[in-house]
């Protein structure tokens, strides 16, 4: 989810802190979201015929989630046309991932494999540094290589439990990573509310004394 902390990332500036209110608010989510990533990751790894069928569905979900709120928040006015048309897409993209994880297990292995080799071609074109995007297209194109010589090599039950594997590691990381940062806002979180400061009050006479000393 965006927020102002990686607004301020993506902008290149640097993020102030979250307060206490704003890490009350946001660490219960991440947690839950991370804690459903990891399960999924898992469910993928260890039960092969219904985990990679159950993660594809729900990635394609969240896809749909996601892709609703900025079709709404382009709406509103709150974002450019290009997340509109980013949100879209999203919808798109997130109905085709869930309707293949119902059809059946072989079908949502190659969705899996599909989003092996797809996922770093997108990640690279969204990266501003043209450094990095020729560098995360080089590494595309490895992955998209490797993964069809496996095919051509080790056959198609080889290729399909390769992506299954990819994909159910990456999840059970962002999973991992996410309770990480929820921890992280739930220590802000139980931190006291800074005190107000007085209306009027610049600062400026505090050091002499208080506002008092002026007078």
């Amino acid at each position: 989810m965006t927020n102002a902390v990686t607004a301020g990332r993506l902008a290149g500036t640097p993020a102030a802190p979250p307060t206490p209110q704003q890490a009350r608010s946001t660490w219960p989510r991440m947690a839950a979201l991370g804690a459903a990533l990891l399960v999924l990751g898992v469910l993928a790894l260890t039960w092969s015929g219904v985990g990679p069928r159950l993660l594809l569905a729900a990635l394609g979900l969240f896809a749909v989630v996601r892709g609703v709120a900025l079709l709404r928040s382009a709406r509103a006015g709150e974002v450019e046309r290009s997340g509109a048309v980013l949100g879209a897409g999203a919808v798109w993209v997130g109905l085709v991932l869930a309707a293949l994880g119902l059809v059946s297990a072989t079908t949502a292995g190659w969705g899996l494999v599909a989003a092996v080799v797809l996922l770093l071609p997108v990640l690279a074109a969204a990266v501003t540094a043209r450094r990095a995007a020729w560098a995360g297209a080089a590494v595309a194109v490895a992955v998209a290589v490797a993964a069809l010589a496996l095919g051509l090599l080790a056959g198609t039950d080889a290729l399909l439990s390769a992506g299954r594997v990819v994909v159910g590691v990456v999840v059970a990381a962002l999973g991992l990573a996410n309770l990480a940062g929820a921890a992280g806002l739930a220590r802000i979180a139980r931190r006291p509310e800074p005190a107000p400061v007085a209306a009027g009050c610049g600062g400026c006479a505090c050091g002499a004394g208080g506002c008092g000393a002026l007078g």
